[in-house]
């Protein structure tokens, strides 16, 4: 069995289909096992990406990285879009 999405004209995903190898998947791409499709996400450059989290964060082979890394002192941390910074919290 293999998955697929179907993307709409600007890349966006709008269906998710597991089938298996003799399916008719043409208008359809395949997903990879390590780079799961979302609804509502898209798909670019090879990889698929679930809805951008915040506005300032920017795509990075399959996923969405902050602008800044979260601090690893063991303390719980928020992203805050408004100051465009991790919070403690």
């Amino acid at each position: 069995m293999k998955t697929y999405a179907l993307l709409d004209e600007n890349n966006l995903v709008l269906n998710i289909s597991i089938a298996d190898e003799n399916w008719d998947a043409t208008g359809w791409v395949e997903v990879p096992e390590n780079n799961p499709a979302f609804i509502g996400g898209d798909y670019y450059l090879g990889f698929f990406y679930p809805e951008q989290p915040f506005k300032s964060w920017t795509r990075s082979y399959g996923k969405w990285l902050p602008p800044f890394e979260k601090p690893k002192d063991g303390k719980a941390y928020y992203w805050d879009e408004e100051i465009s910074n991790w919070v403690e919290g």
